[in-house]
């Protein structure tokens, strides 16, 4: 064949294999494009909703209480004072004495009123015997009804005034009202005294009473007969029960005075002490969390946010019974609950949210040293 013949063939040829893969890719590309679905104009990008971790917290039982400041008193406190006139003849206890009720403290000059006993004995003696001499007449009509009736007056009267000397005989020498120490002694012998005037104090230590101020909020739960832990400020505790509860505040601190009796067998020295009061107040269903999971709402309060059922985040406000270094313990939220701990700070309440881990209250599942923005960021950019 003549050699032009061959390239023209040869020519003819590579024209064929081009056009014949020219057709094929188009078709391909044709078919690709036919498959494709049609961008629709209304579609929106996919939602990402933010991550949080949660906690599962159970409700346990908490013993509530209230520490109070006190102050200890004696049980029983009198101020002795003189109720007659006289000079103080003698001192028959000593300041510091323990005595008994009814035994003699100290005693008067009581000369005049011994006079005025025997003065008051004699009168009565004599309208006893006029009014006898009256109603024997009254009987045989020699005497008038009302002279007789006049003469029981002045027999009452002068009864009476035996008795008041009596009483005034009787405080010529005071005698303790009560068992008691004698926790202080001013009379001096030869002392001239006026009634009313301070002489001694008495105090019963057997009993003590611890006097406070319950809160508003706190006394709705104390009661009558309620246990009282005391601590003294060297260490020590007793024990003690509240004896009496205000039913008005005082009108300066809003607070409601308590009292607390407390036995002293042992005859401690401590009326005059300060002291805190621990008062139990019942238990209640309470959440113990780190205090890093507490939050303020807009309004200011204090609450915890929680994911429900729905994956929505609920903010719940809540009252803090205590704190320590292990954790805090509050009320307001579900016996069960899952409590947001990480992420929380980027979410608010009524928002959904997707639940990335769960843990149990006993496995810690929070570093806090993280912020919140590396698992809301980084995760919702997944």
């Amino acid at each position: 064949m003549h050699p032009v013949n061959i390239k023209l063939s040869h020519v003819a040829a590579a024209v064929a294999v081009v056009g014949f893969v020219g057709w094929a890719l188009t078709a391909r590309i044709d078919t690709a494009l036919a498959e494709a679905p049609e961008a629709s104009g209304n579609s929106k990008p996919e939602v990402t909703l933010p991550q949080v971790e949660v906690q599962l917290s159970e409700a346990s039982l908490y013993d509530r209480e209230t520490v109070l400041q006190g102050q200890i008193e004696p049980w029983r406190r009198v101020q002795l004072r003189a109720q007659v006139s006289g000079t103080v003849e003698s001192l028959l206890v000593q300041q510091g004495a323990r005595v008994s009720q009814g035994e003699p403290l100290i005693r008067l000059s009581g000369s005049e009123y011994q006079a005025q006993l025997h003065s008051a004995k004699a009168s009565v003696r004599l309208k006893e015997a006029e009014l006898k001499g009256a109603r024997k007449l009254y009987k045989t009509n020699l005497q008038t009804e009302t002279a007789v009736l006049s003469l029981e007056s002045e027999l009452e009267s002068a009864r009476s005034g035996l008795v008041l000397a009596q009483q005034q005989l009787d405080h010529v020498v005071p005698k303790a009202p009560f068992d008691g120490v004698v926790d202080q002694l001013d009379a001096e012998l030869g002392q001239y005294m006026t009634p009313g005037e301070e002489w001694g104090l008495l105090v019963n230590i057997d009993r003590l009473k611890v006097t406070a101020q319950v809160p508003q909020q706190d006394v709705i739960h104390v009661a009558v007969g309620q246990r009282v832990e005391v601590a003294l400020l060297d260490g020590r505790q007793l024990e003690g029960s509240v004896s009496f509860v205000a039913s008005a505040a005082d009108p300066s601190t809003r607070g409601f005075p308590i009292e607390v009796a407390l036995e002293n067998p042992d005859q401690l020295r401590i009326a005059g002490a300060s002291a805190t009061l621990n008062i139990h107040l019942g238990s209640v269903p309470a959440h113990k969390l780190s205090p890093a999971l507490l939050s303020l709402n807009e309004k200011g309060e204090l609450g915890v946010k929680w994911v429900d059922a729905q994956n929505k985040v609920v903010f719940a406000p809540v009252s803090l019974l205590s704190t320590g270094t292990d954790g805090a313990w509050i009320t307001g939220l579900p016996d069960k609950v899952s409590v947001i701990s990480l992420g929380g700070g980027f979410v608010h309440h009524g928002q959904t949210v997707s639940v990335v881990n769960i843990s149990g209250t006993d496995t810690p599942v929070t570093d806090y040293s993280r912020d919140d923005s590396e698992l809301v960021i980084a995760r919702g950019a997944n």
